[in-house]
């Protein structure tokens, strides 16, 4: 998950935590496949900057206290959340295009300056998010509703798509997906992404531009948002006055405010039937269906028995 660093509220602070100056860097064999650093997406970028990826990795301390860099501790403690944020900092780097020296320097200024942002203890609680004007995908009346709060320019967010494909295709009478927007001011057009999607919304072609821009995420900038929905039959002149008159602007401020009310802190941040999705898996998904559906039925099939009935008194009248 991509965390949200601007604007974060003191009650979601953990610590402010520096970087120590003893390097680690030079004294632990480095890790040269990528593969071997966890749960980081290196789709789209080129071997050359996978090669520079893994330079900096390697050559960037960990602060967690592990004495490890990066890179090695990526490797051998997947459960680190500092080195897998310092991490998905160096990939997006590169994919904004920047230079060797100027990713160095970012992880650097992100480690010298780290807030780690907890992920909120609400296990088992439902938040109540309005759904009522969004795009949906799936029966309208599913007992099961998936709330996706996304960036379009996020990675993380784009990598998840096939999954929830995936979870639809297998309860395709059960479930549906409802797309909320968060955008993430670290992307430099995901605000303008998510308004030209909700002005797809008003034609009734959200999620045909939704597939085209998170299947080219890494390329998203005005031209060919524009281009992108020239292709999937938008109404190019009411897209364009949408758009210029920022008559959508405020359904897309309304889902961040319910996002914040739901205390999303990142992209991807999913909810079941009000619920924080803790693993994104397709099995997780799957069981917590599975879970909200035997909820569902439970009522039915527990419902009390029914009183035998009593044998009235005769009265002596016929």
């Amino acid at each position: 998950m991509r965390l949200q660093t601007a604007k974060a509220t003191p009650t979601l602070i953990v610590a402010l935590l520096l970087m120590q100056p003893v390097s680690f860097a030079g004294t632990q064999a480095p890790v040269t496949d990528p593969s071997k650093v966890k749960e980081i997406d290196w789709t789209g970028l080129s071997e050359a900057q996978k090669k520079v990826a893994l330079k900096v990795m390697n050559g960037s301390d960990c602060n967690c206290g592990c004495k490890m860099t990066v890179a090695v501790c990526r490797e051998r403690d997947s459960s680190c959340r500092r080195s897998l944020i310092f991490a998905r900092t160096i990939i997006d780097a590169l994919r904004e295009g920047k230079p060797e020296a100027e990713v160095a320097r970012v992880v650097k200024a992100k480690a010298d300056t780290f807030v780690e942002v907890k992920l909120p203890e609400d296990s088992g609680v439902a938040y109540k998010i309005d759904t009522s004007r969004n795009p949906l995908r799936g029966p309208k009346e599913a007992p099961v509703t998936i709330v996706e709060f996304s960036d379009f320019q996020c990675p993380y967010c784009a990598g998840l798509q096939s999954t929830l494909d995936q979870v639809l295709k297998a309860f395709p009478k059960e479930v549906n997906l409802v797309y909320k927007q968060f955008p993430l001011n670290i992307h430099q057009y995901a605000r303008q992404a998510a308004v030209a999607s909700m002005a797809a919304h008003q034609q009734g072609k959200f999620w045909q531009l939704h597939d085209r821009m998170f299947q080219n995420f890494s390329a998203i900038n005005e031209e060919n948002i524009k281009k992108w929905a020239k292709e999937v039959g938008l109404n190019m002149a009411e897209f364009e006055k949408v758009m210029q008159a920022g008559v959508v602007e405020t359904a897309v401020q309304k889902d961040i405010a319910d996002g914040a009310a739901a205390r999303v802190l990142g992209t991807p941040t999913l909810f079941i039937n009000g619920k924080r999705v803790q693993e994104r898996s397709f099995e997780a998904f799957k069981k917590a269906i599975l879970e909200e559906l035997a909820a569902v039925k439970a009522p039915a099939t527990t419902a009390p028995a029914k009183k035998a009935p009593t044998t009235a008194k005769p009265s002596g009248r016929q």
